[in-house]
């Protein structure tokens, strides 16, 4: 047995003694409280409560297994299967990139300007995890999630069933819109994206459970033309904005001025660029006017 007994206190000790050359002692306490959480069905509270516990042999080998995953530098949040978003617990998986919180700022960003929108549509949608907390926040609105992987939008009508809210998917490549779906999209009051920006060549500097695990499609753009999603998407927020919507978009922390220079050519105003909690300029707001 690779535990001296099978007590809650040595699957704790076993999980982080393997893992303590990886990982702080808070990542280490935060990751095992969601894990054995989401294995007993637990509250943070019932863990406190049943620290006695006693585990099957089927719970240990789900730690050992949770373990070696880790080690192997599968993302956490792929190997427990969700993580939250927004007060959402988001189901997140290999289909899709794993939900981030700077991309909870650019929902709260939306959120602080947007009063009552009507329609609203989410472009590069993965987990649909900007549509979801929309909807959630908006619920009379009209919420699309747009994405190019059949995948990721197999993940987000599971995300949204779950999460018991109705939002449209809509599978159209956001480099290429079809003319059938140009057509058909009506004024929106706000349309959001946190689309590919990641240039090819900084592949190099990325941790290895990014480049191993998350889908590179969701991630990478050509090297020549790193802002070619934001083009396509501002010349479609330019044919379906309403006059006085917002267009958001989460940003390459490099790139920020030239979108901002690309949305100019279009008249879009009151341009502004906000920098994350970490202090890196990663979002934008642009209103057509």
């Amino acid at each position: 047995m690779f535990v001296p007994d099978n007590t809650l206190k040595s699957a704790k000790n076993y999980f982080c003694d393997r893992l303590d050359s990886r990982f702080s002692t808070t990542e280490l306490k935060s990751m095992w409280i969601q894990l054995i959480c989401k294995r007993m069905n637990w509250t943070s509270s019932d863990l406190l409560l049943n620290h006695g516990e006693r585990l099957s042999e089927s719970d240990l080998l789900y730690v050992r297994s949770f373990v070696k995953g880790l080690l192997n530098d599968v993302p956490f949040q792929y190997l427990v299967g969700e993580t939250d978003f927004y007060g959402l617990s988001i189901s997140c998986d290999s289909r899709a990139l794993i939900p981030r919180p700077e991309t909870e700022e650019l929902v709260a960003w939306i959120v602080e300007t947007n009063a009552h929108p009507k329609q609203i549509i989410d472009c590069c949608s993965g987990t649909a995890c900007i549509a979801l907390a929309l909807k959630s926040t908006y619920p009379n609105a009209i919420v699309q999630a747009l994405d190019y992987s059949k995948e990721a939008l197999d993940l987000s009508a599971e995300n949204a069933k779950k999460l018991n809210l109705e939002i449209e998917l809509i599978h159209e490549d956001a480099l290429n819109f079809s003319q059938h779906f140009i057509s058909a999209a009506t004024g929106y009051d706000v349309i959001v994206s946190n689309p590919p920006y990641i240039p090819e060549k900084e592949k190099v500097s990325m941790s290895s459970h990014v480049l191993e695990h998350e889908p590179p499609m969701a991630l990478f753009v050509k090297d020549e033309d790193p802002i070619v999603f934001y083009k396509e998407l501002i010349k479609f927020a330019n044919l379906k904005l309403v006059k006085g919507g917002y267009l958001f978009f989460e940003l390459h922390e490099l790139f920020g001025n030239e979108v901002k220079e690309y949305l100019q050519l279009f008249g879009f105003e009151n341009i502004e660029i906000r920098k994350d909690l970490q202090g890196k300029s990663r979002m934008l707001k642009a209103q057509k006017v």
